[in-house]
């Protein structure tokens, strides 16, 4: 019989990230760059499954994309916030200039998706 799998104190201890974007290249680059600066990270590829993520886990922050099909990120920052408004809210998007009326559902914007070094780097000074 194997034994189970221990788990360090100090895995314990890392940060949940959900991280939700259509976008699977985006969302594996965001991944690394998380993993590498030693958080551990949940994905979506839609703003539904993402929801169910965070009703199953306890996550500490949520980057998410701003243009989804279905559900777009305005949608899906509007019910985090209805189910734990503690958790902050990174948000995403090629575009630069979102209406006024988006603020209240994020606490940060980010620069374009589509600059994901750059990106990553914003993530990263965000978190910490």
């Amino acid at each position: 019989m194997p034994f189970p799998a221990k788990v360090s104190p100090q895995s314990r201890r890392k940060k949940l990230i959900l991280c939700i974007d259509d976008h699977q290249p985006g969302v594996r680059a965001r991944k690394l760059i998380l993993e590498a600066a030693g958080y551990r990270v949940l994905t979506a590829n839609s703003g539904t499954i993402g929801l169910r993520l965070l009703r199953r886990h306890r996550v500490h922050f949520v980057v998410l994309d701003y243009r989804m099909p279905q559900m777009d990120g305005e949608a899906v920052a509007r019910e985090i916030r209805r189910i734990d408004p503690r958790i902050p809210v990174i948000m995403l998007s090629g575009q630069i200039n979102l209406p006024h009326e988006h603020e209240a559902t994020r606490d940060r914007f980010g620069i374009p998706a589509s600059q994901e070094p750059q990106s990553g780097a914003v993530i990263r000074a965000i978190v910490r």
